[in-house]
């Protein structure tokens, strides 16, 4: 799959000016290019999500979506360098198939050669692609519908081809304009099941089930 064309410079401070000025406020994510998620793969700057820091979040997060299906097909969005897919026993998903925008991110996750069907990593812009009517059970935001630019609009997108029965979870760490973002799903969603994951550190995550207002 080909790469994502490079972002320009002025596009770039016009995004981040239109997050600070109303963004931020509404409740909007703050997109971030796949060169720069390339970047800071390679750079290391998130090795640690394999140490100790994101294994509360994790732990929680794995807790949860098994209990909300016996043997699920299920879309890890923002998959990365496969966190999620190397805590998962691979007897439980009835299929998996991890997303990302960084080539760098997924070339890590390959290299874990998790057995399958815990093996599958595809890149992805959860921006333009979503998967087809029904092919998925459950469907995880790790860590990255705050990067959508529009979350709410991109949780109705994905939470339309789910099946009956189907869920969405997402997973938000607790930071800049947190709040706001789940203010805005709310618009749409109820929050069903929710978890808090606190690290030794301090910081928090929440995880939640969202399903569609009727």
């Amino acid at each position: 799959m080909t790469s994502a064309p490079p972002i320009s410079l002025i596009d770039r401070l016009w995004r981040r000016l239109r997050f600070k000025l109303y963004g931020r406020r509404a409740g909007l994510g703050q997109p971030v290019p796949a060169e720069a998620l390339d970047q800071e793969y390679a750079s290391g700057a998130w090795d640690h999500f394999f140490g100790p820091e994101e294994h509360a979040r994790h732990e929680t997060l794995v807790t949860l979506i098994r209990s909300l299906h016996p043997r699920p097909r299920l879309l890890d969005l923002g998959c990365g360098s496969g966190r999620l897919a190397s805590m998962l026993d691979p007897t439980w998903p009835e299929s998996y198939l991890g997303v990302d925008l960084s080539d760098e991110g997924l070339k890590r996750a390959r290299a874990l050669d998790l057995p399958p069907p815990l093996n599958r990593f595809e890149r992805r812009d959860f921006e333009t692609w979503t998967p087809a009517p029904g092919a998925c059970d459950l469907i995880t935001f790790n860590e990255c519908l705050g990067y959508a630019a529009d979350p709410l609009a991109t949780a109705r997108r994905f939470a339309s081809t789910l099946p009956a029965g189907g869920h969405l979870v997402v997973s938000h760490f607790r930071y800049g304009n947190h709040a706001e973002f789940w203010r805005r799903l709310d618009r749409a969603f109820e929050r069903p099941e929710s978890r808090v994951a606190t690290n030794e550190q301090g910081k928090t995550w929440d995880i939640q089930v969202l399903r569609p207002r009727r």
